[in-house]
C-alpha cells in the first residue's frame, strides 16, 4: 500500500475503530509481532498498532508542536512513515515504542523564543 493510500485512508479507517478500546498494555514483543505482519502489507495489524500507541504519539507531538493542528499533521506523518518503514523495526535494536517516537517526522519542532526550558526534556 502507498503513502497516498494510507493518508487518503486514514480518517475513514481511524473513525471505524473509535468505539473500540485502546490496548496500551500490548507488551513489546506483541507489537513487534504486528509491525512484522504490517510490514508484510496487513494493515489491520498496522491499525492495531496504532490503536496501542497513539496516545503516547499524540503526546509527544503536542510536547513537540504545542498546537493542535501541527501535533495531527506530525502525527499522521509518523504513522505514515512507520507503515512504511516497518521493516525496520526489527533491525533498529529498539522496542516498537521508542523504534516509533525516534521516528523523523516530517514536521519540526517549532522555533522557540523561550530559551533551552522550551526543548523537550530540557
Amino acid at each position: 500500500m502507498s503513502k497516498a493510500t494510507v493518508t487518503t485512508l486514514h480518517p475513514h479507517l481511524l473513525a471505524d475503530r473509535a468505539a473500540r478500546p485502546t490496548p496500551e498494555d500490548l507488551a513489546d514483543p506483541d507489537l513487534r509481532r504486528l509491525l512484522a505482519r504490517a510490514a508484510g502489507g496487513d494493515l489491520e495489524a498496522f491499525l492495531d498498532f496504532y490503536d496501542a500507541t497513539c496516545s503516547v504519539t499524540w503526546r509527544l507531538e503536542m510536547c513537540r508542536h504545542g498546537e493542535e493542528g501541527c501535533a495531527r499533521a506530525a502525527t499522521v506523518a509518523r504513522y505514515v512513515t512507520a507503515w512504511l518503514q516497518a521493516a525496520g523495526q526489527a533491525r533498529s535494536g529498539l522496542s516498537a515504542r521508542a523504534w516509533l517516537l525516534g521516528l523523523a517526522p516530517d514536521l519540526p519542532p517549532p522555533s522557540s523564543s523561550r530559551g533551552d526550558a522550551a526543548r523537550v526534556g530540557a
